[in-house]
C-alpha cells in the first residue's frame, strides 16, 4: 500500500512494537555546538556535512546518518554536547544538497579529500581518540 502523505523514507506500520534501523551497525559520536543558535539534525542528515559550527570528529561520521525515526530530529543548543547515534546513509548511498561536498556517491568519494575540503571552508573537526 503506498500512502501519499508519508514523508521519503515513512513507515507504515502494523500492530506491536518496531525497532527502528534493527541490525545497522551503528556509532556514536559527541557533538559540540559552538554557534550561537540552535541546530537540528534530521532522520536523513548527513552529518559529516553537517552545519559548520559543530564541533565533532567528521571523519567517522562519514557516510553516516541520524540514528532516530523519520519526522524526529536531534536538537543542539548552543554551547551544550550531546552524544548522537549513527547508521550508514542506506539505498543508493547518494547525497545530493547539504554543502556540496560529496553530491553523488558515497563510495565514489575520499573521505579524507571531502574532510580537507570541509576544514577549508571552516567547518570545526575535533578529532575523538
Amino acid at each position: 500500500m503506498i500512502d501519499e502523505r508519508l514523508p521519503p523514507g515513512g513507515v507504515l506500520t502494523g500492530n506491536g512494537d518496531i525497532e527502528v534501523n534493527a541490525g545497522l551497525p551503528s556509532v556514536t559520536i559527541r557533538i559540540t555546538n559552538g554557534g550561537n543558535v540552535p541546530v537540528h539534525l534530521t532522520a536523513h542528515f548527513h552529518v559529516f556535512e553537517a552545519n559548520p559550527a559543530l564541533c565533532f570528529d567528521r571523519r567517522r561520521a562519514f557516510g553516516m546518518r541520524p540514528d532516530i525515526p523519520v519526522g524526529w530530529a536531534i536538537r543542539i543548543e548552543p554551547g551544550a554536547t550531546v552524544e548522537v547515534p549513527l547508521v550508514p546513509i542506506g539505498g543508493r548511498r547518494v547525497v545530493r544538497g547539504f554543502h556540496g561536498v560529496i553530491d553523488g556517491a558515497l563510495d565514489a568519494v575520499d573521505p579524507e579529500e571531502a574532510l580537507r575540503a570541509l576544514v577549508a571552508r571552516g567547518f570545526c573537526h575535533r578529532p575523538e581518540e
